[in-house]
């Protein structure tokens, strides 16, 4: 079951000692011409998930932290539309999921598609849970009857579609008549609660956008366990078991077990090492306003499945030294 880690008990620290580090090269900077204007290219996700208002967040804080970058937040489908961004060298930083990044890095991405050599981790934010979500009134109970039903599984791109997929395939479901259909997740929503869709597949921190539309109109949350689950974990170790909390969402008051995957923030192999440096450190310093990662484990966001940038390295280094 997903555990709270340290979450932001160390997060105060962290951002005294980045604006001890700020201050200091102010200081030494004072006086020297105004440096040039540096843009990020953000590449997030689509509204209804959870990509979306973290990224925007994210990127305000940037903005506000450093005055001469200018970030450009980039909607996309989501995990798998980012490392093809970063890889192709169109953006500069991005979120994914782990079993993503892992897959695109190693190169089991797709039949043919070579290893994204150009992918590399900035951390591990926290464990996003997968939401399977009904209609309202719907007579399903478990995913197994889900089998000859019309599925929502996110816009092709997504993270959500590639894991629902996976799902879905484990379980049998997919066969005997059964739809699925890659949808926006906001629209996906708005055809479950009106009876045009059967389910939803979503993959996102609570609370996701999408997931509280259907739940306010009556969707029910569906649990993701048995024994075809468990031989899916073992054969994907980023997949870990873990409860959406009763409450969380309008109708659903009991926990929801079910299994999540880390989502990470990402970055091309080569941004400035200095500019990932002081990303990474920011990114630290803003986590108390970053609501949506109440559950992030600071002491496990060095442990990207691929390889750290070396800026990334560089301040996690610098922050052993600080303990």
């Amino acid at each position: 079951m997903r555990t709270r880690g340290p979450g932001l008990r160390g997060a105060a620290v962290i951002a005294a000692v980045a604006l001890g580090v700020g201050l200091a090269s102010a200081c030494r900077q004072a006086g020297s011409p105004r440096p040039a204007r540096r843009v990020v290219r953000f590449t997030t996700g689509t509204p209804g998930a959870g990509f979306y208002p973290l990224g925007r967040a994210l990127a305000r804080a940037y903005a506000a932290a450093f005055p001469d970058l200018d970030v450009e937040v980039r909607e996309s489908a989501g995990s798998v539309s980012n490392v093809e961004a970063l890889e192709r060298g169109t953006a500069d930083i991005g979120l994914a999921y782990a079993d993503v990044a892992y897959m695109a890095y190693a190169g089991r991405l797709g039949e043919g598609v070579p290893p994204y050599s150009n992918l590399r981790g900035m951390a591990v934010l926290e464990l996003a849970p997968v939401h399977v979500i009904v209609g309202p009134g719907s007579d399903v109970r478990d995913v197994a009857g889900l089998r000859g039903r019309r599925i929502a599984v996110g816009p092709t791109g997504s993270g959500s579609a590639l894991t629902a997929q996976m799902i879905v395939r484990v379980l049998g479901v997919g066969t005997g008549g059964t739809r699925l259909e890659s949808l926006p997740y906001n629209e996906a929503a708005t055809r479950l609660a009106a009876g045009t869709l059967d389910a939803l597949f979503v993959t996102g921190s609570d609370p996701v956008e999408s997931v509280r539309a259907v739940t306010r109109a009556g969707g029910r949350l569906l649990p993701l366990t048995g024994p075809a689950i468990d031989r899916l974990r073992r054969d994907y170790p980023f997949f870990r078991q873990t409860a959406i909390l009763g409450g969380t969402y309008p109708s659903n008051p009991d926990a929801v077990t079910t299994i999540g995957v880390d989502n990470l923030l990402v970055c091309r192999r080569g941004l400035d090492e200095s500019l990932v440096h002081d990303l990474t450190r920011q990114f630290f310093a803003s986590l108390p306003s970053l609501s949506m990662l109440s559950f992030m484990d600071l002491d496990q966001a060095p442990a990207t499945p691929i390889p750290l940038h070396d800026g990334a390295a560089r301040y996690y280094r610098e922050r052993e030294l600080t303990r």
